[in-house]
């Protein structure tokens, strides 16, 4: 089971390591990662989360998202988790920092969510995608035009076929990601 590092609320490591599935029941802070692969010509990568995820099963998100190990970089995590969920080998020295973000959700009784996002962009070909997906995570992959999505986050029954991405965060990190096209 995963180690992660608990948090304080000012993102700051306290030293206790709990597993995963205790730190999100008990509501504590810890850091993930969220890497954004996209292409100069404005699109970026989507993918879909596997239906038998516990938390928005079957719902478009981030590139690539993964919560950061005891001991792991915000930097080792993305390029482990491009790797484990879509195949794909990216290098620590083309990601580009983007932002850290908080959040605080409460998806069930059982299931809090705070994190501290430390968010990543990479560049990738205008090609056609070639993957290899985890399948206990991913059922699938897009490559969509920026502007679509945030058009359909606009839309609130579009809005739906995607995981709820705060409005700061989406501002935030669209904008950044919209500097980076050509």
């Amino acid at each position: 089971m995963e180690q992660i590092d608990i948090l304080d609320q000012h993102g700051k490591p306290t030293g206790e390591i709990l597993q995963k599935r205790e730190v999100h029941r008990h509501g504590h802070f810890h850091a993930s990662t969220h890497l954004w692969l996209y292409t100069k010509s404005g699109k970026v990568v989507l993918q879909l989360r596997a239906a038998i995820k516990p938390n928005f099963p079957n719902c478009w998100d981030v590139s690539v998202a993964g919560h950061i190990s005891s001991g792991e970089t915000a930097l080792q995590t993305a390029v482990r988790e491009a790797k484990e969920e879509l195949g794909i080998t990216v290098l620590a020295e083309n990601l580009q920092h983007i932002g850290r973000f908080r959040i605080d959700y409460q998806h069930a009784e059982d299931y809090i969510d705070r994190e501290f996002i430390t968010i990543f962009a990479c560049e990738i070909p205008d090609a056609p995608l070639q993957t290899t997906l985890q399948e206990e995570e991913v059922a699938d992959v897009t490559l969509i035009p920026l502007a679509k999505v945030e058009a359909e986050l606009a839309n609130a029954e579009l809005a739906k076929k995607y995981v709820p991405f705060n409005k700061a965060y989406a501002v935030e990190v669209f904008e950044k990601l919209n500097d980076l096209f050509d």
